[in-house]
């Protein structure tokens, strides 16, 4: 007698595109600033919560922070930032700054549990409000 066993392996690619708040803002003496960002897609389905840091005085400064996207349903994708690249934007009214984060997934909640990948977010803050695409590659 023998059990089989069922293997289950997936590969996911999810654009999500965010519009939300910064709902914390910190800067330090040296520079660093830290903001805490909530928000939620266009159709609804997911909610982001996450905060970055950059410091924009020491190049080799890769930045802090983490993300928690969440579906309606209880799915939930964890990743912790490993680089942010944010510049001011001088020249244009509705934007102070760009970022470019990227992320490594930590694993997740639901059908996203133990899922492992990356995130790149390409994102714009306008005042305390932020607005951008996160796009997911998940393996599990």
């Amino acid at each position: 007698m023998f059990s089989a066993l069922r293997v289950m392996c997936y590969m996911a690619f999810l654009l999500v595109s965010i519009t939300g708040d910064i709902v914390e803002r910190q800067e330090l003496l040296n520079g660093t600033q830290t903001i805490t960002i909530e928000g939620v897609s266009d159709d609804g389905a997911w909610t982001l919560v996450g905060s970055v840091s950059w410091n924009r005085g020491l190049i080799d400064y890769p930045g802090e922070g983490d993300m928690t996207l969440s579906r309606q349903n209880g799915d939930e994708v964890f990743a912790t930032l490993t680089a942010a690249e944010v510049t001011d934007v001088e020249d244009e009214i509705a934007v102070d700054h760009l970022m470019r984060l990227r992320y490594e997934v930590d694993g997740g909640a639901g059908c996203f549990a133990g899922a492992s990948g990356h995130v790149r977010a390409e994102a714009s803050l306008a005042g305390e409000h932020v607005g951008g695409t996160w796009a997911l590659s998940l393996v599990a």
